[in-house]
């Protein structure tokens, strides 16, 4: 009878065992599909083709590989529409990038533009800002500055582009979050729409705000924002390319001694 008592327990023992090696096994499952699964925006660490807003985790960087990436990566679908894109309260910066805020374009994509019809920027800053390959009906610039340099274009054929219509077109906000940087990037030759553009608190102790490939009905960066890398008024650390054209600039920048880090 012990005998078979014990046979009886080896045989729960087994079926024991066996149930927590399927248990364990489906743990493991579970956090490998985990880690696999899709981040749903606007999380950092990962890329985004908008419209979708389910997100790919992004690799490490190539300074700090063994860090995982708090990259927020915007990537604009070929011929993409959006209502608005609102970048609200980000704290940017890491050591080693040279940009915080980068508006760019992929390899092998030529002539594709960022439409936008009204961008504004308020209460941000950064050690120092570079705008190039730009076209806006009108420009109004008040920022406070360690020293600027202006050289855009006064072109009278660039238009005033108006974005009205919202049909078939997602609003995305991305907000309180700490992120190494912001990415934007076109991904086709026919470029993005987007209704409106709101830069809001978003501040960069390290990098620059690097901006390309825009096409703008206003863009107004007003009085609340600062760039400056403390180097003095007479090294330009917010430059506007002589590639930015405008019909109608409004240049209120102030220099002023300053640093953001």
């Amino acid at each position: 009878m012990p005998k078979v008592l014990r046979i009886g327990g080896n045989k729960a023992a087994f079926l024991s065992v066996g149930f927590v090696a399927a248990g364990f096994l489906a743990t493991i499952f579970m956090v490998v599909a985990t880690d696999k699964t899709e981040i749903l925006w606007p999380t950092a660490g990962a890329e985004y083709n908008l419209p979708n807003t389910v997100g790919q985790k992004l690799p490490s960087d190539d300074h700090t590989p063994l860090d995982p990436s708090m990259t927020l990566r915007i990537n604009l679908a070929d011929n993409v529409r959006l209502d608005k894109l609102h970048l609200k309260n980000l704290d940017l910066g890491k050591s080693g990038l040279s940009n915080s805020f980068e508006i760019n374009r992929s390899t092998g994509v030529t002539g594709a533009m960022v439409n936008v019809g009204v961008f504004t920027v308020t209460n941000s800053s950064a050690p120092s800002l570079d705008w190039a390959n730009m076209e806006v009906g009108t420009l109004v610039m008040a920022a406070k500055t360690d020293g600027h340099t202006n050289s855009a274009v006064i072109d009278s054929t660039i238009n005033n582009l108006v974005v009205d219509s919202d049909r078939g077109a997602g609003s995305y906000v991305a907000e309180n979050s700490i992120v190494d940087r912001v990415i934007i990037n076109l991904n086709g030759d026919n470029g993005a729409t987007i209704g409106e553009v709101i830069v809001d608190g978003v501040t960069a102790s390290v990098g620059a705000f690097d901006w390309d490939y825009l096409r703008i009905g206003t863009l107004t960066l007003d009085g609340t924002n600062q760039f400056g890398r403390g180097d003095g008024i007479n090294e330009s650390d917010f430059i506007v390319q002589n590639t930015v054209k405008s019909r109608s600039i409004t240049d209120n920048l102030i220099d002023t001694p300053l640093k953001v880090q």
